[in-house]
């Protein structure tokens, strides 16, 4: 995936911010295309993108709690709720800590 295209020559252009380049915003970032070997600037905008989902269990519902696969050994009776993620451990086999 391409960051940007060159206001030139439309060439593909990624940006490597490995050090920290191109992230401020409200400041010209100055570049120079692969393709053409003309320079031009551009500007960064961060935008942040929220998915909302239901939740009933924190309006008075039941948590909706399903078993967790990871650790089951040490936590056999562990759920979590797939809309809050609330957690219930339950007790801990203390024989599966052992090796």
């Amino acid at each position: 995936m391409n960051d940007m295209n060159c206001p030139y020559c439309n060439g593909e252009i990624e940006n490597c911010h490995d050090d920290g380049f191109g992230y401020e915003e409200d400041e010209l970032h100055e570049q120079q295309c692969h393709h053409c070997d003309k320079y031009f600037v551009f500007m960064t905008a961060i935008i942040f993108d929220y998915t909302a989902y239901k939740a009933d269990c924190l309006n008075g519902s039941d948590h909706k709690l399903e078993p967790v696969t990871h650790n089951p050994k040490v936590y056999p009776d562990w759920k979590r709720c797939s809309d809050c993620g609330y957690e219930e451990k339950g007790k801990v086999d203390k024989t599966a800590l052992i090796i």
